[in-house]
């Protein structure tokens, strides 16, 4: 029974966790579109060492 609560109190602990980095991923993602977007809007080419 232990080992039983154990695990539930790690899932509950972790699944917060993976749901906030999920957020911050997502919010990278879409704050570096809106950049994009803008630039391209703006005219501005910027080059990066990969080449994009």
């Amino acid at each position: 029974m232990d080992t039983v609560a154990i695990v539930i109190l790690i899932v509950l602990l972790a699944l917060p966790l993976v749901i906030v980095g999920v957020m911050f991923v997502w919010a990278a993602k879409r704050d570096g579109e809106e950049d994009r977007a803008i630039q391209r809007r703006l005219g501005i080419r910027r080059k990066t060492r990969l080449g994009r």
